[in-house]
């Protein structure tokens, strides 16, 4: 399992746990995305996503629990993936 992998895994499951994750943090770690393929850079997407959003999950209390489920499949999809 790549560095990157093992990071976005952590992430996305803090996220679905109820956490958080920043673009700062996402950066910190993965300073080119360009670089990742597939299912990873899904996942990266995913979370910036999430992080870009925190007005929005201010606002409309069902939209957190939504994205979340997203990230839950992203989080299968990264597990299954490295499984095989």
């Amino acid at each position: 399992m790549t560095d990157a992998r093992t990071f976005l895994i952590d992430c996305l499951q803090r996220v679905i746990d109820g956490g958080d994750v920043t673009n700062d943090e996402l950066d910190a770690v993965i300073a080119d995305p360009a670089g990742l393929r597939g299912v990873e850079r899904k996942a990266w997407h995913g979370l910036g996503y999430w992080a870009d959003d925190d007005d929005i999950r201010e606002k409309d209390p069902k939209y957190a629990p939504s994205r979340r489920q997203q990230l839950i499949g992203l989080l299968c999809d990264l597990t299954h993936e490295d499984s095989r």
